[in-house]
């Protein structure tokens, strides 16, 4: 692999650097983050394959890297709101980072849009998304939210938003008819998006969401097909 020389002031060489050092340096700097608040860090695989079906032989939950990240990830952002630490906001916006990419690169989606969504949103609006994210691979469940456990598709949007302080009521076309109505353009991500039947959590780019769909198949992020008909809603108004 090719070195890199940057010089110093004077004229002086500095040691070769390595391509790609830098990005290994502020990965270092978000583990330190969280070793400080007794995190162990969670490596996601961008590649990682969606996790595998659920059958009868499985767990409630299918193992997801994305998904124990998340959950790190959540518990930085509260330790931010609870204390105003900025070690704890910067370790969350990091992860934060990392998890869009992954899950953008899933989907086959790009990730800096996917970022850029994502921090675009407020913070309630970024809980939401990443305690849903935190349940990937969760077995589907009809009439249930156990986190860890199975969800029905408006159990997991009902968990998610309560992880930001907002109690939504417990069936899909209730949640969306009290939303305040968005499109694509004006919606963040974290909102809900609902068809018939269904309601999810918008991602913030095109058609990506997070799920509970039906049983056999775990919560997963999935870019829902261009012949439905959607609505978007902001429910917090």
């Amino acid at each position: 692999m090719a070195l890199q020389s940057h010089s110093r002031p004077g004229g002086r060489q500095s040691v070769p650097v390595r391509p790609g050092m830098r990005r290994r340096a502020a990965h270092v700097g978000v583990a330190a983050i969280l070793t400080t608040f007794g995190l162990a860090t969670v490596a996601v695989p961008v590649t990682q394959a969606a996790p595998a079906t659920v059958t009868a032989a499985n767990r409630a939950r299918v193992a997801d890297p994305i998904a124990d990240r998340a959950g790190q990830a959540l518990l930085l952002l509260k330790r931010f709101e609870a204390t105003g630490d900025p070690l704890a906001l910067q370790g969350f916006e990091s992860a934060r980072d990392e998890i869009a990419a992954a899950v953008a690169q899933r989907l086959g989606l790009q990730p800096a849009d996917m970022q850029a969504a994502w921090a675009r949103a407020d913070h309630p609006h970024q809980t939401a998304v990443i305690a849903a994210l935190g349940q990937l691979g969760v077995a589907y469940r009809r009439n249930t939210s156990r986190p860890g456990v199975s969800f029905d598709c408006s159990g997991l949007t009902s968990y998610a938003w309560a992880q930001a302080g907002l109690q939504l009521t417990r069936q899909s076309s209730a949640q969306i008819r009290n939303a305040a109505p968005r499109d694509p353009q004006t919606a963040q991500a974290g909102d809900l998006v609902q068809y018939p039947g269904h309601v999810m959590i918008w991602l913030g780019v095109e058609r990506a969401v997070v799920h509970a769909v039906m049983p056999g198949r775990p919560v997963e992020v999935l870019l829902i097909n261009e012949r439905r008909s959607l609505r978007w809603g902001d429910p917090t108004g």
